[in-house]
């Protein structure tokens, strides 16, 4: 006798329900863009804030009159980030050779060209982002934009391109990261999901952190020009141009990456889980080169940039593990 295939003109026309207890990935990673786009609009949301002193003086460095004095009297306001200018004018990141006591000696020092990007540095540290479930991932944000900046400050002093806010741009560029990161977590509670990134979940926040950065920057009344390359510090051209400062933060996360200071999400994994591809937060080589060709430079001047940000990276090492101590 013939097998019933062979027999039964309805043989393997019927259905079979496959029981699939596993989330749908795309239709996850859709949910969670849906509820990232719309996140910063809604009225219960509370978003870190910088110091209102941080963003008074930001305002008032730009103005060409500012005096030291100034800036002094507007910090003596905000006792705790006076705290951590003076302590990090006293760091070696700063190039301390001997501790200064008072706020106005840090100031002087430091000079006003220098006195903005302390006093935002200190108020960056001062910002708590916490997520439950993602604070590890927080952390090397946080690690990551840190020396993003500080290298971006040194290329830039060694291009002849004008770029004042380049540490500003490599401090502030991933808070889109972060804050996606609470808006998640509340995803996840809200529909009451184990808090722990999956890969759809990492994705879909990196797809958007450029546009919820710049619109929490926007929410802090930050000049239009740093928040113009925060929104686009993945797309090199802007206007029709390359864009120096974009130029600049993407060599400075290149080497940031090649150094092991890149962000590295915990990611939660099963066994038949997608693989965590990084989305655009990473910097290939061929968006170096680009970037360096922008700036009209070489192989040769990104090599000896690697080489003489050792020193600064290593400094930078030494703090974040006197913190975590």
């Amino acid at each position: 006798m013939l097998p019933e295939r062979f027999t039964n003109p309805n043989y393997g026309k019927g259905t079979h329900t496959i029981d699939d207890d596993g989330p749908d990935i795309e239709q996850e990673e859709q949910h969670v863009k849906q509820w990232l786009a719309t996140f910063l609009a809604k009225p219960t949301v509370e978003l870190p804030r910088l110091p209102t002193v941080a963003t008074e003086i930001l305002e008032l460095s730009r103005k060409p009159n500012t005096r030291i004095e100034d800036i002094a009297s507007l910090l003596e306001r905000e006792p705790l980030l006076a705290a951590k200018v003076l302590k990090l004018a006293n760091s070696a990141l700063y190039g301390a050779t001997s501790q200064v006591a008072t706020l106005k000696q840090a100031l002087i020092r430091m000079g006003l060209a220098l006195v903005r990007d302390v006093v935002m540095e200190a108020a960056f540290q001062m910002t708590v982002i916490r997520a439950e479930g993602f604070n590890d991932t927080l952390d090397t944000v946080r690690r990551h934009s840190t020396a993003v900046a500080w290298l971006s400050r040194f290329i830039a002093r060694n291009t002849a391109m004008d770029a004042e806010n380049a540490f500003l741009i490599g401090l502030l560029h991933d808070l889109g990261l972060s804050v996606g990161l609470i808006a998640l977590a509340e995803w996840l509670k809200a529909n009451k999901k184990p808090q722990r990134l999956r890969p759809e979940h990492w994705l879909a926040v990196e797809r958007l952190h450029e546009d919820i950065g710049a619109q929490l920057l926007e929410s802090w009344k930050l000049p239009p020009s740093l928040v113009l390359v925060v929104r686009n510090h993945h797309h090199l051209i802007i206007g029709g141009y390359p864009h120096p400062s974009v130029a600049i933060h993407t060599i400075a996360e290149h080497i940031a990456y090649g150094a092991s200071w890149g962000v590295t999400p915990t990611v939660f994994r099963s066994d038949d889980d997608m693989p965590l591809v990084s989305g655009i937060t990473s910097i290939n080589d061929d968006e170096r080169d680009r970037a360096l060709n922008a700036l009209n430079l070489t192989m040769r001047h990104y090599e000896q940039f690697v080489q003489d940000t050792k020193r600064v990276l290593e400094t930078l090492s030494g703090q974040f593990q006197k913190k975590a101590a």
